[in-house]
């Protein structure tokens, strides 16, 4: 997607209600909202079998708009902020 000449970068962010580690990455994602390149597909794993066999014991888990594992368990600022390129964004 493109938005006024940028690239918006599409990520998702599986979790399960009552997880605390899940509540613990979102807070460190909120962060990244502000960005408008940026985009956060937010995916309970709880509502797809296939889904919960992939990732539930892994949750959190942060990937790319592919799949492609940024991270999981707990979130990794450094990873991350080399994929979005956090220089460019301001």
């Amino acid at each position: 997607m493109n938005l006024g000449g940028k690239d918006v970068q599409n990520f998702k962010f599986f979790y399960r209600n009552g997880c605390h580690l899940c509540e613990d990455m979102y807070l460190l994602l909120q962060a990244y909202e502000k960005f408008e390149t940026i985009s956060f597909e937010l995916i309970n794993i709880d509502r797809d079998p296939k889904i919960k066999d992939k990732y539930g014991l892994l949750i959190p888990v942060l990937t790319d708009n592919d799949e492609n594992e940024i991270c999981h368990y707990f979130f990794d600022k450094q990873r991350f902020e080399a994929i979005i390129n956090i220089s460019n964004l301001g």
